[in-house]
């Protein structure tokens, strides 16, 4: 539900309210360290003439805040999840390209030096078109520095995290003056303000405890951001190619129906409850709301020193514990002043007699005293001999001897509080550049609580960065990543391509479902890593022998980590040659233009061959056409050989084939005869059968008769 102009009111009162009292000493803090070290009550009253600031806490801040620029924290996202491990190297690349902008460092520097002097200090991220001339689409992030963070940043009370993200809202005070405000007004309302700005929203009914509108006529405008949790209605849908899809109801409920007439299917819907962020920008009344991107509150607290003591946060930095010898070792020195300045200067005593008639010499004094040499008497009216030079001196003004001693005391109190120094027994002239890095070690310890707050704060940043990415990189377009050692490419976000191996459409460098954990750690720059980088290559390349290839890999390399113009061609062809004997990756369209045309220039190459190699060639084609020729002789023989045993088999199977012919035939001759006999020996029996038959039938005919005879005989 959203906010009233008296809800974010009394949120505001809450949050200024709640600590007060540690916020105003680090406002003093600030007000000691960059203003004035004398105005307060300690020392407001005190009768010195001369009061003067010899500042020792500079050089503890100046100290401190080099440790941290030269300790820079370095990020990593790792995916989560199914998130793919070059979206991660997508998200780190273009989180090392923004905090390298204008105003990121600005953001950093400022939220740093407040952390160190006071102890808090902090910056704001939001989202703004890329480029509004052209009417570019694309929102990027960007960074914002909160100046006297401490006095116009306020969060939820019950937030105890050191990044504050369990809070659920944010108060940030803007000043301006009465035109300022009123062309704000006119920017985000577009009406013009009429009404007296001094009855603004600034004076509610009720008593307030922060003026709103100041005695100088300031406006302070609120820049409230809340978080609140709302459920989320999620569509899951299919494509063509069977990948699911997420979608937020209330982004596409308005194509919904082109999604499904395109080729998609609603296969499923789930509620989650997620962060919502709206910004309220609130003066007389509220001016502006606006949905935040991403789930997290975009301001980020850098903390010095901080503990909780009794359930109230306290927090401090350099400036606080050395606040007390500092005063003391001002009115010292100051005291000391006094005394020079107020006593009287030396002066020689003469007798009347010795000066008498040259007193105007020694009236003058200074540069007054114009003479070139001064002239006494060296004898009285008497003719008596004078003492020459003075009888004696006025005494000096004597300093106290406590004072003395207490000045020492009080510079060793403030560097024991503040300022790590250079150890005494370590602070050599002739030290190594690996000694200076132990060194350097050393002194950093003693800003390490300061390092490690702006770790966190760094951390938190970063997630930040990639809740509201994710959600503004939504369509494809260019954008420039920075790698690890400086280089910065042009990458393409959300780009579409298909998978050689599946054959689906897949979606490169896409954040918008991706997950990360954010981890952060304190690393040495760039500068810093370089240079040890090049001490160590050229300790190799004085081990390498000069005939090994990878000492000259060794040199190119080295000649990439050369600074300035000059070096610039220098760099560009070691890059180069690095790229093309295949110890570096192509960074640019060129590089991989010209490591192509280097590959198409070998295969062209290796289908034209020197004359060395066509000689080579000829040679072994020699060797090849005797091998060859021995080869087809020995064929020759072969096949010679294998026509002879051919004709051999031939002929012995022709032979054989004749013999079981001339065998055939005999059996056949054989078997004719054999058919011949067998025919002859039937022909004879029957021959004899017939005349067997025909004796048979005689006889019986005989018998026959005879019976007839017989026959008729009886009868």
């Amino acid at each position: 539900m959203p906010l009233d102009a008296t809800q974010i009111r009394k949120l505001h009162d809450k949050a200024f309210s709640h600590n007060q009292v540690t916020r105003e000493r680090a406002a003093d803090d600030m007000l000691f360290a960059c203003v004035t070290q004398w105005d307060d009550n300690l020392l407001g009253e005190s009768s010195l003439q001369y009061r003067g600031e010899f500042d020792i806490i500079k050089k503890a801040i100046r100290q401190t805040l080099a440790d941290l620029h030269s300790n820079e924290v370095q990020v990593d996202f790792q995916p989560e999840d199914d998130t793919d491990e070059d979206v991660a190297d997508f998200i780190d690349g273009i989180y090392r390209t923004s905090v390298r902008s204008n105003t990121s460092k600005e953001a950093f520097d400022n939220a740093t030096q407040e952390q160190v002097i006071c102890g808090l200090g902090g910056w704001r991220l939001y989202t703004e078109y890329k480029n509004n001339r052209n009417g570019s689409k694309n929102q990027v992030v960007r960074r914002e520095p909160i100046y006297e963070f401490n006095n116009n940043a306020f969060p939820d009370p019950n937030a105890k995290k050191l990044d504050k993200s369990d809070g659920d809202y944010w108060s940030v005070l803007i000043p301006y003056s009465e035109d300022g405000y009123k062309k704000l007004v006119k920017e985000l309302t577009g009406e013009e303000l009429t009404q007296n700005v001094e009855t603004s929203f600034a004076f509610p009914e009720q008593t307030y405890v922060f003026p709103w509108i100041a005695q100088d006529k300031k406006v302070y405008v609120v820049r409230f951001y809340h978080k609140e949790l709302k459920k989320k209605k999620l569509l899951i849908f299919e494509d063509m190619f069977g990948e699911s899809k997420t979608y937020d109801s209330e982004a596409v409920k308005d194509v919904e129906d082109d999604l499904i007439d395109s080729g998609f299917k609603l296969i499923d819907e789930k509620s989650i409850e997620v962060y919502e962020i709206t910004e309220y920008i609130v003066g007389h009344e509220i001016l502006s709301t606006v949905r935040i991107p991403g789930d997290k509150i975009p301001v980020v607290p850098d903390y010095g020193e901080r503990v909780f003591v009794e359930g109230e946060e306290v927090y401090s930095g350099v400036t606080r514990p050395a606040k007390d010898p500092q005063r003391l070792r001002n009115f010292q020195m100051s005291y000391l002043a006094d005394i020079v300045s107020r006593s009287p200067r030396v002066k020689p005593i003469y007798t009347p007699e010795q000066i008498q008639g040259f007193e105007d010499m020694y009236t003058e004094n200074g540069a007054d005293n114009n003479y070139p040499y001064m002239l006494m008497n060296s004898k009285d009216n008497m003719g008596q001999p004078l003492l020459l030079g003075a009888v004696a001196t006025t005494p000096e003004q004597t300093i106290p001897q406590a004072l003395v001693l207490s000045m020492d005391l009080s510079r060793q109190a403030v560097e024991d509080v503040a300022n790590p120094g250079v150890p005494q027994d370590i602070a050599d002239t002739d030290l190594s550049g690996k000694a200076v890095g132990m060194l350097q070690g050393r002194l950093d310890n003693q800003s390490f609580v300061y390092q490690n707050h702006h770790k966190y704060a760094i951390r938190y940043d970063a997630e930040v960065f990639a809740s509201m990415s994710s959600e503004i990189v939504d369509t494809p377009r260019k954008m420039t990543l920075t790698t690890a050692d400086g280089t910065r490419k042009e990458v393409q976000a959300m780009e579409e391509v298909v998978d050689q191996e599946t054959g689906k459409l897949v979606i490169l460098n896409d954040l918008t479902n991706a997950q990360f954990n954010v981890y952060s750690d304190i690393g040495k720059p760039y500068d810093s890593v370089k240079q040890q980088n090049k001490e160590e290559i050229l300790e190799i390349i004085t081990l390498l022998d000069p005939q090994d290839p990878m000492r000259k890999a060794y040199i190119l390399q080295y000649n990439t980590l050369l600074d300035g113009i000059a070096f610039k061609d220098a760099r560009e062809y070691a890059n180069n040659q690095l790229v093309m004997m295949g110890f570096k990756e192509p960074d640019t369209p060129e590089q991989e233009q010209m490591l192509m045309q280097a590959k198409q220039e070998q295969e062209q190459q290796a289908q034209q061959p020197d004359s060395s190699m066509v000689m080579a060639q000829a040679e072994m084609l020699k060797g090849q056409a005797d091998l060859l020729e021995q080869q087809n002789r020995q064929q020759e023989m072969s096949i010679s050989a294998g026509k002879i045993q051919a004709e051999a088999i031939s002929r012995s199977e022709k032979l054989q084939s004749e013999t079981k012919l001339n065998i055939a035939k005999i059996q056949q001759n054989q078997q004719s005869i054999d058919n011949d006999k067998a025919d002859d020996e039937a022909k004879n029996a029957i021959s004899i059968a017939e005349l067997q038959l025909k004796a048979a039938q005689g006889v019986g005919q005989t018998v026959s008769n005879n019976y007839g005879g017989l026959r008729q005989s009886v009868n």
